[in-house]
């Protein structure tokens, strides 16, 4: 366990089932980086400084101890409360020489427990009879030594399949096909770590911009200021009306695609109007398959962004990603509700800081105000 002064990072480590890093390997520790967004699989780094004499040169490195596809799972403690940073894979481990006599540098680079389900083709696998949720809840089930629970939602809107007519088969990876079902759905495929060590969750649904909103993040507002910067820029390219086209009375009509949700409430009061088109290719599908099209086709973007960084010692908790979070002292435009889409995690020794991307659909609050 590496004692980062009001920090405690845990470093786990083994094949499959994982077990506490030797103590060369903590004691050699600087830093760890992890990165958790929206749209892309989380993925974590390492940093390690040793001498040529350390059991790192001597006997950790030569037997594999730090191969790619060696499970890593990282947990870090603030103020009692431990939470699960990363679970998953090396991939990438990358040693130079710093210059000082004797010195080296250990690099790892991981992902979380969706860079095991990208090492296999599984190209032609068969589904019978099984809709789009089936099929990822059985392919999730491959990974429950990782600790992996599939949570999948049915699509709202579903065809009825007949196996004697034919039948799905996989097309590339596990974690290829299951995201490309997703895309096809409107859905969003990812995996959450924790809540404990060891265990993941496997999430196949409707983007979710409901439920419990985090701590504020409040700026500009003397001692209750919680961060240390923040800025918000509008893009106007980013705001995207789809556009597909259903077969009425043998007559090809436009339908344009409004971006609402039972999932997604807007965030902001004053929506940035759409600048631009985007003609979705949907004359020829069935009727089900047009819906689901349409539905996939809504603009995810949002035009109104916002990023910044904190220091948890300040902020008092991890801010977490795929989570609403409230907005205080950035003025009428900008504050209220936002949508957390990524979060950089950076610890080093003495200090544990997040960078933060956030994101909604307009300026303007659609609540009167926020809780501190």
């Amino acid at each position: 366990m590496a004692t980062l002064d009001a920090v405690t990072l845990s470093v786990r480590i083994g094949p499959v089932a994982v077990a506490p890093a030797p103590t060369a390997v903590v004691d050699a520790l600087d830093g760890a980086t992890v990165t958790q967004a929206v749209g892309a699989r989380s993925g974590f780094q390492l940093s390690f400084t040793y001498s040529k004499t350390s059991p790192i040169a001597r006997t950790l490195l030569p037997t594999g101890f730090f191969d790619p596809m060696i499970r890593v799972v990282l947990v870090a403690t603030l103020r009692g409360v431990p939470t699960v940073l990363a679970d998953g894979p090396i991939k990438r481990q990358d040693v130079t020489a710093t210059g000082r006599p004797g010195e080296h540098r250990l690099v790892l680079t991981g992902e979380d427990v969706s860079g095991y389900m990208d090492a296999v083709d599984l190209t032609g696998f068969p589904y019978p009879a099984m809709p789009p949720f089936a099929r990822v809840a059985l392919m999730m089930a491959r990974y429950i030594p990782f600790g992996v629970v599939p949570a999948t939602v049915p699509s709202l809107i579903q065809g009825v399949e007949n196996p004697i007519e034919g039948y799905h088969h996989q097309q590339g990876t596990d974690y290829a096909y299951a995201t490309q079902l997703a895309k096809d759905a409107g859905y969003e495929f990812y995996v959450r770590t924790g809540p404990v060590p060891g265990a993941n969750t496997a999430y196949w649904g409707p983007q979710v911009r409901t439920g419990l909103v985090q701590k504020a993040l409040s700026i500009d507002l003397d001692h209750d200021a919680n961060i240390d910067s923040m800025s918000f820029s509008v893009d106007g390219n980013a705001a995207v009306l789809p556009i597909g086209h259903v077969k009425i009375a043998g007559l090809s009509v436009p339908v344009p695609v409004p971006d609402i949700a039972l999932l997604k409430p807007p965030l902001a009061a004053r929506p940035v109007i759409p600048t631009k088109t985007t003609l979705l290719e949907t004359e020829r599908m069935k009727m089900p398959e047009v819906l689901m099209a349409l539905l996939a086709g809504r603009g995810l973007a949002d035009p109104v962004t916002a990023t910044g960084t904190l220091d948890l010692t300040r902020y008092g908790r991890p801010l977490a990603a795929r989570s609403l979070v409230g907005v205080r002292g950035a003025g009428a435009a900008h504050d209220g509700l936002w949508f957390v889409r990524s979060v950089t995690h950076t610890l080093a020794r003495g200090s544990w800081k997040q960078a933060f991307q956030l994101a909604r659909g307009g300026l303007v609050s659609s609540v009167q105000e926020v809780s501190p």
